[in-house]
C-alpha cells in the first residue's frame, strides 16, 4: 500500500518519548509499504533533520508551524467562541490542509495513518479510503486529570472546558477512523467510552528497539546515589509531577540518602520548575534542560524516577529504562498501561513520602536494584520489543487492504 503518515511533531531525531514511539511505527510501515511522510516543523533545523527519513520514506514533506503567547491567546478566544478545542485549534493551519490534499492526489495514496488526535482534522471530508488513527493516549482523559488536579481557578476552568470539548471531538475522530490504535488496554477502554462500539480499537503497545539500545545496557556503570528523571518538561503533566515531587517529597529522600544527586533532563522546563530546582541545588538537584545525547545520564543512573500525577498513554522512558537495565520507581499513573508488577519489575508509590522511601530502597539495596532491572528487562524483551509488538500493525493493514472503503461515511 501507499501510505501517507501525518505527524504533529517531526519524529527525527527521536529525542522525546512520542517521537521514539512514532519513529518505530514509521520504520515498521516503511519496511512493508511505500510511505509518504508529512509533518509540521518548528524551525529550519527541524526541516533539514527530518529529510534524513528519505532513507526509509519515498517522500518527506514539511509544513512550518509557528506559535507565540500572543497567538495562543487569540486561538484560545477563538476556540471558546467556536466551541472548539484550544489544543486542536491552535495548530489548525490552512497550509497543512492544502498539503494533505495535494499529496493524496500527487502520490496516489491508499491509506492515511494519522499520528495523534491533533492531525485527525486534516483528513479531507471527501476522503473515502482507510484512516488509521494512532492515539498515543486518550487525550480527553489527560485533560480531565489535569483539570481535577489544577488549583488555580482560572486554569481549572480552562482545563475543565477543554476536557468537555475534547470528549466530543475525540469521540467523533474515533468514529471517523477505520481503525483506532491504542497503546494499552486502559487507553482502549477510555477511548471506547467516548467513541462507542462501532470503530475497531486495536491495542498496540509502545515499543522499544532492544537491539538499538543494547550498547547502553552493556555500557551501564551506575554511580552510587544517582537519581535520574527524563521527559519533555514543557508538557504539563511532566512539569506538574516534577513540582509535586521536588516540593513535597525530595527532601525526605535527601534525609534518607544525604549524598543523592538528582539529574533532571528535559526540554524547556517552565519557570516554576526552574525556580523549584534552583532552591534545591544545594541538595543535589541538577536541572539540565534539553540535552542532545542523554547517554551519560542513562549509563551512570542508579534509578529512574517517574513522578507523574496526570497524563495518559505509556511512558517510553520507562520502557527504555527497563531495556537498558535502570531500575524504576513510578507513581501508578506513571506506569499505567504497562503489564508490570509492583516489587517485581519496578516500585510503585503514590504519596511523596512513599515515593521517597521507594527511591531510597533501591538506592541503598543493590540486590533489589539488580532484581528489578533483570525482571524488567526480561519483560521488555518478551512483550515490548518492536519486532514482536508491532506484528498487530501488519494485521490491521492487511484488513485495510481487504476493506478499503470502511472510512467512507
Amino acid at each position: 500500500m501507499r501510505i501517507l503518515v501525518l505527524t504533529q511533531v517531526a519524529v527525527y531525531p527521536a529525542d522525546a518519548g512520542p517521537k521514539v514511539k512514532t519513529l518505530q511505527v514509521l520504520r515498521h510501515l516503511a519496511a512493508r509499504h511505500e510511505v509518504v511522510y508529512c509533518t509540521y516543523v518548528r524551525s529550519e533545523t527541524e526541516a533539514q533533520n527530518v529529510q534524513r527519513l528519505l532513507e526509509i520514506c519515498v517522500r518527506v514533506v514539511t509544513v512550518p508551524l509557528k506559535r507565540s503567547r500572543i497567538s495562543n491567546v487569540r486561538y484560545l478566544l477563538e476556540s471558546i467562541v467556536t466551541n472548539d478545542s484550544f489544543l486542536m485549534h491552535r495548530d489548525d493551519r490552512a497550509e497543512m490542509h492544502r498539503t494533505v490534499r495535494r499529496l493524496i492526489r500527487e502520490e496516489c495514496i491508499d491509506a492515511l495513518h494519522i499520528d495523534q488526535l491533533n492531525m485527525m482534522r486534516f483528513v479531507p471530508s471527501d476522503w473515502r479510503g482507510p484512516v488509521i488513527l494512532d492515539e498515543h493516549n486518550a487525550v480527553w482523559q489527560v485533560m480531565e486529570r489535569l483539570y481535577k488536579g489544577a488549583k488555580n481557578p482560572i486554569i481549572r476552568a480552562v482545563l475543565r472546558r477543554e476536557a468537555r470539548v475534547m470528549c466530543s471531538l475525540e469521540g467523533a475522530a474515533c468514529r471517523r477512523a477505520s481503525t483506532v490504535l491504542a497503546v494499552s488496554q486502559h487507553d482502549r477502554e477510555a477511548l471506547r467510552a467516548v467513541a462507542g462500539g462501532q470503530t475497531p480499537i486495536e491495542v498496540i503497545p509502545i515499543t522499544v528497539n532492544a537491539k538499538q539500545l543494547e550498547p547502553l545496557w552493556k555500557a551501564r556503570n551506575p554511580q552510587p546515589d544517582r537519581l535520574f528523571t527524563i521527559g519533555t518538561m514543557f508538557w504539563l503533566p511532566n512539569s506538574e509531577g516534577m513540582l509535586w515531587w521536588l516540593r513535597e517529597g525530595y527532601l525526605h529522600l535527601r534525609s534518607l540518602c544525604p549524598e543523592v544527586i538528582y539529574d533532571v533532563v528535559g526540554a524547556r522546563p517552565p519557570r516554576t520548575l526552574q525556580a523549584a530546582a534552583a532552591e534545591l541545588a544545594d541538595e543535589g538537584v541538577r536541572l539540565h534542560g534539553y540535552v542532545a545525547d542523554a547517554t551519560p545520564f542513562w549509563t551512570r543512573a542508579t534509578l529512574l524516577a517517574v513522578p507523574l500525577l496526570s497524563g495518559g498513554g505509556v511512558r517510553v522512558k520507562i520502557l527504555e529504562a527497563m531495556v537498558i537495565g535502570v531500575p524504576v520507581v513510578s507513581t501508578t499513573v506513571g506506569c499505567e498501561g504497562l503489564d508490570v508488577q509492583d516489587g517485581k519489575h519496578l516500585l510503585i508509590a503514590d504519596t511523596p513520602e512513599e515515593f521517597a522511601r521507594a527511591c531510597a530502597s533501591v538506592l541503598r539495596d543493590e540486590g533489589l536494584a539488580l532484581s528489578l532491572a533483570e525482571n524488567a528487562r526480561k519483560l521488555i524483551l518478551e512483550r515490548y520489543d518492536a519486532g514482536i509488538a508491532l506484528k498487530t500493525l501488519d494485521v490491521v493493514y492487511e484488513r485495510m487492504q481487504k476493506y478499503p472503503l470502511r472510512a467512507a461515511q
